[in-house]
């Protein structure tokens, strides 16, 4: 600590008796310092740090090679009074750890208020949903955190599954209609139990959105299709461009095996087979030749359930 102590003092005695220029030589890696951040393009210095001495007097000298100014918020670009200072490398990774990790929490609080502030605008404006209130379930008042609790989805879907003017009795109502539609032991589901509960969560935020009379054409198999077929033909097509899809001898064959496309079709591929057989209006198309008809059909299916009905755009194989 003496070393330190007696280091300052020499400093603040250099400052005081030497010229700039004596100054520069003395403490040429520090002037060298300053004269990178003079000259390099995009970097600001405050006009108080534009001075030689004004800067050595608030940096203080550099404590060994390994160490560099380093700028306290990395999202600054301006050099200035308390903005800098001499950090190793392990001390500039664990500085900008704690950085990130304060700017985060800086961020989440200033989204809550955000949040709350808009919460308190909704909850003034007439009809409009407010997810911060409550409102009325089976005769009681209720959170809408356990309207979404009841519904077994997010909160945050509720913005698209309840529109002004929806009650959250007729959600429950219609969500009656998904338990009954679901079937957890579909061979066509994915195998791995996360997958499978994301794919129901999904399924029953979309049936939310689906108009009522539909409801029950607007089954799980239906969205698996609407979800699985574009991929599947996405894959086909990239296999296509590059020359994979029916490939000519044991090399161009492997390399087709191991592309990341055509793992994701053969995934899909079975499942999807099945899946076409549970729906008898797309029982009789083969996802072979018929691939591109069928997505044209599903996705024109898709918009109806949840627009109402639509132009309808007719392939040859759409009845």
């Amino acid at each position: 600590m003496a070393t330190e102590d007696d280091g300052k003092a020499v400093l603040a005695k250099d400052l005081s008796d030497l010229s700039t220029q004596e100054l520069h030589r003395k403490y040429s890696a520090e002037a060298s310092t300053h004269r990178n951040i003079l000259i390099g393009r995009g970097t600001g210095v405050a006009p108080q740090w534009r001075e030689f001495k004004t800067f050595l007097a608030e940096v203080g000298t550099k404590p060994s090679t390994d160490h560099s100014l380093v700028l306290l918020n990395r999202f600054e670009r301006t050099y200035g009074p308390g903005r800098a200072r001499w950090m190793t490398a392990e001390e500039q990774a664990a500085h900008e750890a704690e950085f990130d990790r304060l700017r985060a929490e800086k961020q989440r609080e200033e989204q809550l208020i955000m949040h709350k502030t808009a919460a308190v605008k909704r909850a003034g404006t007439p009809g409009a949903p407010s997810f911060g209130q409550w409102t009325p379930m089976a005769g009681k008042q209720v959170a809408y955190t356990d309207v979404a609790k009841k519904l077994a989805i997010p909160v945050a879907a509720l913005s698209k599954t309840m529109p002004a003017g929806t009650s959250a009795d007729e959600l429950v109502k219609r969500s009656g209609v998904v338990n009954e539609l679901i079937n957890e032991s579909a061979t066509w589901l994915p195998p791995d139990p996360a997958r499978k509960a994301g794919f129901f969560e999904a399924y029953r935020i979309w049936h939310l959105q689906v108009q009522p009379q539909f409801a029950r054409a607007a089954t799980p198999t239906f969205l698996f299709l609407y979800i699985a077929l574009p991929v599947m033909k996405q894959c086909r097509d990239e296999l296509m461009d590059l020359d994979l899809w029916n490939p000519l001898g044991q090399r161009a064959m492997a390399a087709r095996d191991s592309h990341v496309s055509w793992k994701k079709y053969t995934e899909f591929m079975p499942r999807a087979q099945v899946a076409l057989m549970e729906i008898p209006i797309y029982a009789t198309y083969s996802l072979l030749s018929d691939l591109d008809a069928l997505c044209e059909r599903i996705t024109v299916a898709e918009k109806r359930f949840r627009e109402g009905p639509q132009k309808v755009i007719h392939t040859h194989r759409a009845a």
